[in-house]
């Protein structure tokens, strides 16, 4: 029965009518396979669910033949940042995104698709690696019986193309049908996640670091909201009107102990499948300054930014400690009490300063009167000396007179005791 047979069947059918076919058989029947595991204990039944979700858990990397091939002549990679979650209405997008990229690459072109990982120090997890030996452009014949003359994928080959091209075409769609599962699951386990960390610079760094190393020209394909969310510098956390990329550049050289930042070189092709989120770059004016940051990080390469549906915001951990409103309102109330503290305490100091030297200015300037004092009366006696010394040289004295005057002015010294003598 084909697929319109099933859709008729299934309208005209009643509520009290049974499609024929394996919907007929009796109901043990479609129970009878998964009977036996109500037989199994339950420690059982639990040691399989673990070793169920751990084979789910584990990367299955999907290998093509490019490690063995000689005939690469083109790298790209397809990262995907998963960190944050995918709207359940396009959970399919990333795997959509991995086919529009294997159809764009060129023939002979290596792709790996890796996921942007929870650690800085590795910060991506490669998921599988596909070689693609053909263009798609092979694959349109003249003469096929659709007459489509449009480009074909390798899952709509024409009867009219070789049978070499044919099996390289069907062994590629294969692998990128198992890498697509892996990505499939990959998108199921983001959703509702909250977000604590996305390294997405730090992938982009060391993809550009191998892309560097490598010979081949090179292309970068990125799947997300271009968030990066790491405790040195978070798209998440600083406001959108302050994301610059000089105050991100600064920040990134300033980290201890890490891999030397590697811009991305010149002649390297980037498309970014940009997401939008609602409350904040799903709007105008933050998409602006988001798209301005990335294209002042990649600098002279000039990203190509192919929008995608915007999704939902969604919840994330606070890494980089950046104080509310409240909190910077308070921080700086305390400092305004703590420069009025600084300048009354510089004022007590400098007035209690000029009170000193006050005090020592006035206790100088008695002794600069005392001293003044002293001199005039040193002045004054000498001016009686040279009086009396002038009456003596007129008149002499008799001895008593003069050691009467001794007496009376014990100062006067030597001079005088020597005319008493006289």
């Amino acid at each position: 029965m084909n697929g319109a047979e099933f859709v008729e069947r299934t309208q005209s059918s009643g509520p009290g009518q049974r499609i024929p076919g394996r919907l007929d058989r009796p109901a043990r029947g479609r129970i009878r396979w998964f009977t036996p595991l109500f037989l199994l204990p339950i420690p059982v039944l639990i040691a399989l669910g673990m070793q169920v979700r751990d084979i789910l858990d584990e990367p299955a990397v999907v290998f093509g033949d490019c490690s063995a091939s000689a005939d690469v002549a083109r790298k790209a990679v397809y990262l995907m940042d998963l960190r944050k979650p995918v709207d359940a209405a396009y959970a399919s997008l990333p795997g959509d995104l991995l086919r529009e990229v294997s159809i764009e690459i060129p023939r002979d072109t290596e792709l790996s698709v890796y996921a942007v990982s929870p650690y800085a120090e590795a910060p991506r997890t490669l998921i599988g690696r596909l070689c693609k030996p053909y263009d798609n452009a092979d694959l349109v014949a003249e003469g096929a019986k659709d007459g489509a003359t449009f480009i074909r994928d390798c899952d709509d080959l024409p009867a009219q193309i070789s049978a070499s091209l044919r099996a390289g075409a069907d062994a590629f769609c294969r692998q990128r049908e198992g890498l697509r599962r892996r990505v499939d699951a990959l998108v199921s386990e983001a959703h509702g996640r909250t977000a604590t960390d996305a390294y997405l610079v730090e992938a982009l760094e060391e993809t550009s670091r191998d892309l560097a190393d490598s010979s081949l020209p090179g292309s970068i394909y990125v799947f997300s909201d271009m968030k990066q969310h790491a405790k040195w510098y978070s798209h998440l956390d600083v406001a959108w009107h302050e994301w610059n990329v000089d105050e991100f550049a600064a920040a990134r050289a300033g980290l201890p102990d890490t891999a030397e930042p590697v811009a991305p070189a010149d002649g390297l092709a980037v498309k970014i499948f940009y997401v939008a989120r609602t409350g904040s770059t799903a709007m105008e004016l933050p998409r602006r300054a988001h798209k301005a940051f990335w294209q002042g990080y990649f600098g002279a390469v000039g990203p190509v930014f192919e929008d995608q549906p915007a999704m939902d915001a969604y919840a994330a951990e606070s890494l980089m400690d950046i104080p509310t409103p409240m909190e910077i309102a308070a921080y700086e109330r305390e400092q305004i009490r703590h420069r009025s503290e600084i300048v009354d305490r510089e004022r007590a100091e400098l007035e209690a300063s000029r009170r000193a030297l006050e005090r020592e200015r006035e206790r100088f300037a008695e002794r600069q009167r005392q001293v003044s004092e002293r001199e005039d009366r040193l002045a004054e006696r000498e001016r009686e000396l040279e009086a009396r010394a002038g009456q003596g040289a007129g008149e002499p004295a008799d001895g008593a007179e003069t050691r009467a005057e001794v007496d009376d002015d014990p100062d006067e010294g030597l001079a005088r005791a020597t005319t008493v003598g006289e």
